[in-house]
């Protein structure tokens, strides 16, 4: 009986792990990208230094002035970056909720 109830409260606490968030789990790139054009570039990351813009986008570390696929990497911002395909101007933005800064 008592092994019984051992593998019962060991199902239950794993269940409840099971519903923790990891936070070192990279997110679903998809949740960062907000626009109605996303024409295959998804904006994952940005990190914005005193000596360094970088952005994620597609899986690739870009820099101002970089291309990913068609487009050109025009300006990298804390929260969104700017990129230029043929004629068009498109924004690719961070969702608010998660942006992180440090202290």
């Amino acid at each position: 009986m008592a092994r019984i109830l051992f593998v019962l409260f060991g199902l239950i606490m794993a269940g409840n792990a099971a519903a923790l968030r990891d936070p070192t789990r990279p997110t679903d790139p998809a949740l960062y990208f907000s626009g109605s054009h996303n024409d295959g570039w998804t904006l994952q990351s940005i990190l914005v230094s005193s000596n360094r813009r970088i952005a994620i986008i597609n899986g690739k570390r870009v820099q101002e002035g970089d291309r990913v696929g068609s487009a050109r990497i025009a300006r990298i911002r804390n929260s969104h970056v700017i990129i230029k395909t043929g004629d068009r101007t498109l924004t690719l933005r961070l969702r608010p909720d998660n942006m992180k800064t440090r202290p």
